[in-house]
């Protein structure tokens, strides 16, 4: 038996955050589903959380209402707040960053209609 993995994904206004083991493998659009290869965010650990008051929680996972802080160079990096959290699974093995990075789609099949299972 495979062991599962869970990660989860907190979806703020304009983007979706993917955190395993508290570190930030994916970030996405979430107008355009595009994923961003160069945000600041990625590969950086949950510093914390910070509240609607103001008032930063180091090392807490942030619930609804607060934003995600990560540490860049030492200055803080805030979302907005938190929306919405899902758990999602992975099988263990799976990389996170190689699941969620985008795959090329060729030019001449990119209008070919998908089939879903």
């Amino acid at each position: 038996m495979v062991p599962i993995l869970t990660y989860q994904v907190f979806l703020t206004r304009n983007s979706e955050y993917h955190l395993q083991r508290h570190v930030c493998v994916g970030v996405r659009d979430r107008r355009t589903g595009r994923w961003f290869l160069d945000h600041p965010a990625l590969l950086r650990p949950l510093a914390g959380a910070v509240m609607s008051s103001g008032q930063v929680t180091p090392l807490h996972t942030p619930n609804l209402g607060e934003s995600l802080e990560f540490l860049l160079d030492g200055e803080p990096l805030r979302t907005s707040p938190v929306l919405n959290i899902e758990e999602r699974n992975l099988q263990a093995g799976e990389r996170a960053v190689r699941r969620m990075t985008p795959r090329p789609v060729s030019p001449r099949h990119a209008e070919d209609p998908r089939v879903t299972r």
